[in-house]
């Protein structure tokens, strides 16, 4: 694990006026929409949850609550397509509010009561499941999540006459060292039940996480990492523990990619036949102890469900314990073109992979679907952010780039982005311009389009839609972007799944540079009237505390109704919030104080602040 869990990449650029390092540090899950309740009774054996056919909160059929996240962006070839994540972040996506660099208690996610008052220790009842910590291993510039820390842990308990028991826990270790020790990444861990005190209808399981924050001092880059990823849960009777992770199942791996060859979505008037990728990537394991013969293939469905288009891949040999090798399954021809249509629309790529005529044990992680979104926006994302992103500099002003390809003219209206949330929201306070350029025949950025006039703060935590001050009318390859006022890190989201380094830039010193890092950028520009639909632009603000110097209650005037207020300390700390117009500023020790405003647009403004008492 590089110290405190950042990534700096060894790309220091020195100038006369300037050092510039791109850096990546780790992030948390964002806001997880939960399910809806179904059941809230016992459940029977089996309990099994691959967390391969959803995403976001647990399912509430297996789970009574979680804060942790089911995703499938964290772990890297997890034994089936989707994980269960638990890092430092709630179940709303903010840091918990016990968050500190030292240890705390973290993410909690907790079974249903399951009816074990059927079974006893003569029926070989074994809880086992697959584990794996965050940072991944490799090129560090690579690497997903954060290796939790040596004092950190992951913790999973029993629920037994009346009380939890711990019954396994496994301190902070990298994947490195873990490959080192076992040859394998994810670890298989198999736990019979024997003690008759768990033999009941409420016996439960939960898995915890302790963390600490990563810190390196700085502000904006001190945030939550540490995570575990969890797949394969299962409780089951008639096991053997001495046969190992032996399970008769085919599945996919990683989620459907595009059928695009470098978008995940684009504006419908933009798409060409020319944008159509020529094949796919597709990855399936074989998790049972024999060779079995596989069938794959996709279909492409319209809006409507109609099938327009079937691939089939025919029946292959999976290798035992392993990946599918086979082209035709793996690296599947694009048989299927787009309809070329300004009119927004969709498509539904369903992929299936199947063992036999009769299928295998766990049939939810055969299907896996990519939504093909014509809309009025460009993404290279795939809206998760596993990092997030920014450059350290000794410059005074940072500007980060980002090349889109427009096939016809359009007018840009409004720029959607995803930047993280950090402790005590510090990122919060930095300022920047949207700003757009003219791409030159290399690609880098040239000639300057479009710059706000009024400077913009990050909303975090949330996609945030960043309207333009006016229309700007693009044509051929531009860049989207800001200019960013000040040093600080700006901790924008960095989705790892599609690499799009070749099309990002920064400048920090004469020269532009570009990307080195493997993914990309969670900002999307979007076009047409239809992207500031319900949305009015908000004017300049002009923010006036008052009484300012003040003792007890602040009340602020020229800042539009919705915005955020805080107020930081001269050294940077966050010390209060607000969104009602007005700031108890009554705890706050005497003092001068920056207070910062923002819209719900994003536009931001700062003021003096006095607090006397």
């Amino acid at each position: 694990m590089v110290k405190h869990g950042l990534i700096l990449l060894l790309l220091a650029m020195a100038t006369a006026w300037a050092t510039a390092q791109e850096m990546l540090v780790p992030a948390g899950h964002a806001f997880a929409q939960p399910m809806p309740a179904k059941s809230a009774t016992a459940v029977g054996l089996p309990f099994f949850d691959d967390f391969s056919d959803y995403s976001g909160a647990a399912n509430p059929t297996l789970w009574d609550r979680s804060s942790a996240t089911v995703d499938n962006g964290f772990a890297p070839l997890p034994p089936t397509i989707g994980v269960l994540t638990l890092d430092a972040y709630d179940a709303d996506g903010s840091l918990y509010d016990q968050a500190t660099t030292s240890l705390f208690p973290a993410d909690t996610a907790t079974s249903l009561p399951i009816r074990l008052d059927t079974v006893s220790a003569a029926d070989s009842v074994v809880f086992s499941f697959y584990y794996l910590p965050g940072g991944g291993s490799g090129n560090m510039w690579e690497r997903v999540g954060d290796s939790p820390d040596a004092h950190d842990s992951l913790v999973l308990e029993f629920y037994g006459g009346g009380q939890w028991q711990t019954v396994w826990s496994r301190g902070g270790v990298s994947v490195d060292t873990l490959l080192a020790r076992t040859g394998h990444a994810w670890q298989y861990v198999a736990i019979p039940i024997a003690d008759d005190l768990y033999f009941d209808s409420t016996f439960r399981f939960r898995f915890r996480n302790y963390c600490s924050l990563e810190s390196d001092g700085k502000a904006g880059r001190t945030v939550g990492g540490d995570q575990w990823s969890i797949d394969y849960v299962l409780l089951d009777r008639g096991r053997d523990t001495s046969l190992g992770p032996v399970s008769h199942d085919i599945a996919f791996v990683d989620p459907a990619p595009t059928m695009l060859r470098h978008y995940q979505a684009m504006p419908a008037r933009q798409f060409r036949p020319s944008d159509m990728a020529q094949k796919i990537n597709m990855r399936i394991g074989n998790l049972y102890s024999s060779t079995l013969a596989t069938h794959y293939g996709y279909s492409v469905l319209d809006g409507d469900g109609n099938t327009l288009y079937t691939y089939d891949g025919g029946y292959e040999n999976a290798p035992a314990g392993s990946y599918q090798t086979s082209p035709v399954h793996t690296n599947p021809t694009v048989g299927y073109t787009f309809e070329q249509s300004a009119t927004p629309h969709t498509y539904t790529v369903v992929h299936t992979v199947r063992e036999g005529a009769a299928g295998d044990d766990h049939q939810a992680n055969d299907t896996t679907r990519f939504v093909q979104v014509f809309d009025n926006y460009y993404a290279y994302d795939d809206g998760v952010a596993e990092n997030g992103y920014g450059i350290t500099s000794t410059a005074s002003r940072i500007s980060l780039a980002y090349r889109f390809d427009l096939n016809v003219a359009d007018t840009l209206t409004a720029v959607d982005m995803y930047f993280n949330q950090t402790y005590q929201r510090q990122n919060e306070a930095v300022q920047f311009y949207i700003t757009i350029w003219q791409a030159d025949a290399s690609g880098r950025p040239s000639t300057v389009l479009y710059r706000d006039s009024s400077r913009r703060l990050p909303a975090t935590g949330r996609w945030n839609r960043y309207l333009l001050e006016q229309g700007v009318v693009v044509d051929g390859s531009i860049l989207v972007g800001f200019e960013q006022v000040g040093n600080t890190f700006i901790n924008i989201g960095f989705d790892r799944s599609m690499n799009s380094s070749e099309r990002i830039w920064h400048l920090a010193s004469p020269e532009w540079k570009q990307s080195i890092l493997s993914g990309s950028l969670l900002l999307r520009p979007c076009f047409g009237q239809r992207a500031t639909v319900g949305i009015t632009p908000v004017a300049a603000m002009h923010p006036c505390a008052s009484p300012n110097p003040a003792s007890s209650t602040v009340l602020l005037t020229g800042v539009p109704e919705g915005s955020t207020v805080l107020v930081y300390s001269m050294q940077g700390r966050l010390m209060a919030t607000s969104r009602r117009g007005r700031i108890d500023v009554e705890p706050l020790p005497n003092g001068v104080y920056i207070l910062r405003t923002m819209t719900p647009d994003g536009i931001g403004a700062t003021t003096k602040l006095i607090v006397q008492h």
